[in-house]
């Protein structure tokens, strides 16, 4: 054997050895590569499946939205009942607001800690970005964290693609434990619930009881016909649950947490 078959076996073998290592080593990459996916896949259907969304849903409807009545008390002292709408979409978790009418920064703080709230309760681990968008009839305004119960509500929903009932409002701040604190104007708001039409007001935790002050004058004689006047504020207390009831076939609910809300919404 001369020394050019020699050196043309010795190339042959070395491009074998060559090809072999790469097919080798690609072949272990692209089964990992499999693994890798169908884990991924299978902890999306687990998602899926706790979570009741179908790969079809995930695949022609990225965009989910909810929505749910809000009531406030405008400028004017009168409640006001309107909506807020909250849409899921591809992003990377920011929670952003549109509105009409204007907001307050305070109800800006209290849809971040709302949103928060809701992933926590809902698992969350996807990249969405979420979009809050405020109707409020007449109101020019927006103030208070007084919505912050039905925002993280909705977004539940949203997050769980759960359907929402249509016969319920809700007052109350929302706390990162999941409590529903404490509100202003809950009767000028039970009022507008009623008159739009709905079954059940949920209040916070031991305000369907309302303390309000009632003026009463008197006249004290002093001579030579003058009278002095005095006034003063006696304090009344409303039952708001039989109130609301018998005036205006309003069912009135306490409620002390977002879990105990929940199963007057969420369908």
């Amino acid at each position: 054997m001369n020394r050019y078959n020699k050196l043309y076996i010795w190339i042959s073998i070395t491009v074998l050895f060559i090809i072999g290592f790469y097919n080798l080593y690609g072949n272990y990459t692209l089964q990992r590569d499999i693994i890798s996916i169908r884990n991924g896949i299978k902890r999306l259907h687990q998602y899926n499946k706790i979570n009741n969304i179908t790969i079809n849903q995930w695949k022609y409807n990225p965009f989910i939205e909810r929505r749910i009545p809000i009531v406030a008390v405008s400028s004017d002292g009168e409640g006001v009942v309107g909506s807020l709408t909250v849409k899921l979409m591809p992003g990377n978790n920011n929670v952003l607001i549109n509105t009409n009418p204007f907001l307050e920064t305070d109800i800006q703080y209290s849809a971040n800690k709302a949103v928060a709230v809701a992933k926590l309760k809902s698992n969350y681990n996807f990249n969405k970005d979420f979009i809050l968008d405020f109707k409020a009839g007449n109101a020019q305004l927006i103030g208070g964290e007084s919505a912050g119960a039905a925002i993280t509500i909705a977004t539940i929903a949203a997050l769980q693609n759960k359907h929402l009932k249509n016969d319920s409002v809700i007052t109350g701040t929302i706390n990162m434990d999941g409590t529903i604190g404490r509100v202003g104007g809950i009767l000028e708001k039970a009022k507008a619930v009623a008159d739009s039409g709905y079954k059940y007001f949920l209040v916070p935790k031991g305000q369907s009881r309302i303390t309000y002050y009632e003026k009463v004058v008197t006249k004290e004689p002093i001579g030579f016909g003058l009278e002095i006047l005095n006034t003063r504020y006696i304090p009344k207390t409303i039952d708001l649950k039989e109130v609301a009831k018998n005036e205006w076939g309003l069912n009135v609910v306490e409620v002390s947490s977002i879990d105990e809300a929940l199963k007057y919404f969420i369908e």
